[in-house]
């Protein structure tokens, strides 16, 4: 957790309009503080033109503390996997493309073929059933989902959520999502991918640990 991460939450707002990551006021990414507080982007507001005096700062039960604009509605579900996770210092929500097509398709990408993929995100990116958008029922499906080993999340027929002891783990993690998510496509494309033998998957998962 950054002393003040408003600086670095900023420029990730921006590196995720220029990425296509997300929709011009859609997605929303927040930092905990070490009082348990989070900085959060305000709601409804184009994440190209979102600046340090835009940003909010709420409490454990979504109490705006710092800041004159409104907290992201998905506000919730940021403190819901805070919650869930203590190791968790960022949280990203966004909609790129591919990613995306495939929790719209509630299908979990499957990154066993690709070792770089399989290597940070895990064996696979989990879809989170579907929850209207702001509503304590998706806090608490999200909040049910998350493992310390998937730092990625779908969110069916929504887009998707990662997280990170940083902001900028957290939206590394976006980034390799998102690239595995269009090359696991283009293998869609050249006949299916095909997977890692299993041998290789546990020096993978021995590397990992």
């Amino acid at each position: 957790m950054q002393h003040d991460p408003r600086e670095v939450l900023v420029e990730i707002c921006h590196l995720m309009v220029e990425r296509n990551f997300t929709t011009s006021t859609g997605g929303n990414i927040s930092a905990r503080m070490p009082d348990g507080t989070i900085w959060i982007t305000p709601s409804q507001l184009n994440k190209a033109r979102v600046r340090i005096d835009d940003l909010v700062r709420v409490d454990d039960r979504c109490r705006v503390v710092e800041g004159t604009r409104k907290a992201s509605t998905e506000t919730p579900f940021h403190q819901a996997v805070y919650r869930a996770l203590p190791q968790a210092g960022a949280v990203v929500h966004a909609h790129p493309p591919a990613s995306t097509g495939f929790a719209q398709a509630h299908r979990a990408i499957d990154t066993r073929s690709s070792a770089e993929a399989y290597y940070i995100l895990g064996p696979e990116v989990p879809l989170i059933p579907y929850g209207r958008s702001g509503t304590a029922e998706l806090a608490e499906l999200i909040s049910r989902s998350m493992r310390t080993r998937f730092p990625a999340y779908l969110l069916a027929n929504h887009g998707v959520i990662t997280w990170g002891d940083d902001l900028w783990k957290a939206y590394d993690i976006l980034d390799t999502l998102e690239v595995s998510a269009q090359s696991l496509l283009a293998a869609e494309i050249l006949g299916g991918p095909k997977l890692i033998p299993d041998e290789e998957l546990h020096w993978l998962d021995t590397a990992h640990g």
